[in-house]
């Protein structure tokens, strides 16, 4: 299940969005100046927010599992205590990307 990274939120309505692209029109859909929170992990999600992303817009990503890896072997490295593996795969695949909203308002 893909979780939220970002929420964009006026006092009328509240917006969950799953990229940059999507904030971006969230908060020209809000207009003014809509709170915004950035979203580090599922830890951060409160359980009462969590039923907000969860029905019939939930937002699912097969998991492709390698023939030689078991699901054991897979949760250990994503859910495990392996914090030195872990960190090694986020710095290999990570990408940066510039906040073209905050670029703009400089």
């Amino acid at each position: 299940m893909q979780t939220p990274l970002f929420r964009v939120r006026n006092k009328k309505e509240t917006i969950y969005c799953y990229s940059d692209e999507e904030r971006q029109l969230a908060i020209q859909k809000l207009s003014g100046k809509p709170e915004i929170t950035r979203f580090k992990g599922l830890g951060e999600i409160s359980p009462d927010e969590f039923r907000h992303f969860i029905g019939d817009d939930i937002r699912l990503e097969p998991v492709m599992l390698d023939k030689a890896m078991s699901i054991e072997e897979l949760l250990n490295f994503y859910m495990g205590k392996n914090t030195p593996d872990r960190q090694e795969f986020i710095i290999e695949n990570l990408k940066v990307e510039i906040d073209l909203v905050e670029e703009n308002q400089k």
